[in-house]
């Protein structure tokens, strides 16, 4: 072998990895998943939820106009937001979030809880108050109903915290449900898929189903081992993608979506940005 096919078969491999690379930030997956609400009858079937996590605005890596059009063309019912909407580093982007949230408006009634970025950065009332002049809720440790023909289920919103860690148990108290909402079902965004235990711990308040984010699918996904690394979990973390059950009440699952931008690490690997779609059953 010659030296200049030694090169070329060199660069070739380095383009080969970074259109890997590039695939794998930029190449949005849509991901299913059917689950049947406790209490639930055929007005909620067939209804769609898509999830939208750590979008990481203006580090997230895929067109938000490609975005959109991947929402609108799901359909949905609702979509929800569940966290880290923007990058905690730099400035404010106002007129990104703004356009965002008035296009997934337009398409279904939004729903969004904060996350660590967007808590950290200094810029939280102007997310709240960008988000809500956009007609998207903002749910900050509350609940609400969400209407479908008679039928319906509560949505919990849980606010990001300083220190989850030393916050007062359990985690959901700050959220108040009356004795209606405790006979109904309950879905919770919430941002943090390291708390799922604690999400369980006030039987009035646990959710049915959690939809979460952060782990941002463990960075680099490797067969049988799945993500490397998390924020709040660390090396090998246990929640980053899918569905997972508890074992004590194997009724009340949580999704985590694997994300959309990145953080601090800027590459995924075996890990393409997502969109959850939840269809209930």
């Amino acid at each position: 072998m010659s030296k200049w096919t030694s090169v070329f078969m060199i660069i070739g491999l380095i383009s080969l990895l970074g259109l890997y690379l590039l695939s794998q930030n930029k190449w949005l997956q849509v991901k299913q998943f059917h689950i049947k609400l406790p209490k639930s009858g055929k007005g909620l079937r067939g209804k769609k939820i898509v999830q939208l996590s750590d979008i990481h605005i203006p580090r997230q890596g895929v067109s938000l106009l490609q975005l959109v059009k991947k929402v609108a063309a799901e359909k949905p019912d609702l979509i929800v937001l569940t966290g880290d909407l923007i990058d905690v580093r730099g400035g404010f982007p106002r007129e990104t979030l703004q356009n965002l949230a008035q296009s997934l408006v337009h398409i279904a009634p939004t729903y969004a809880v904060s996350g660590n970025h967007d808590a950290n950065g200094g810029y939280l009332k102007e997310w709240e108050d960008t988000l809500t002049t956009a007609k998207v809720r903002v749910l900050i440790d509350e609940a609400e109903w969400i209407p479908f023909e008679e039928e319906g289920f509560f949505l919990m919103g849980l606010s990001e915290k300083e220190d989850f860690d030393s916050a007062p148990r359990p985690i959901l108290k700050s959220i108040t449900l009356t004795k209606e909402m405790q006979n109904q079902s309950r879905i919770l965004l919430a941002h943090h898929p390291e708390l799922f235990e604690d999400y369980l711990m006030d039987l009035t308040r646990a959710p049915d189903l959690i939809l979460s984010g952060h782990a941002h699918g463990g960075q680099i996904r490797l067969p049988f081992i799945g993500g490397l690394f998390s924020p709040g979990q660390g090396r090998l973390p246990k929640y980053t993608d899918g569905v997972y059950y508890y074992p004590d009440m194997p009724g009340n699952r949580m999704i985590v979506s694997r994300g959309i931008g990145n953080s601090t690490f800027p590459f995924r690997v075996n890990n393409r940005p997502e969109i959850v779609v939840v269809i209930l059953d």
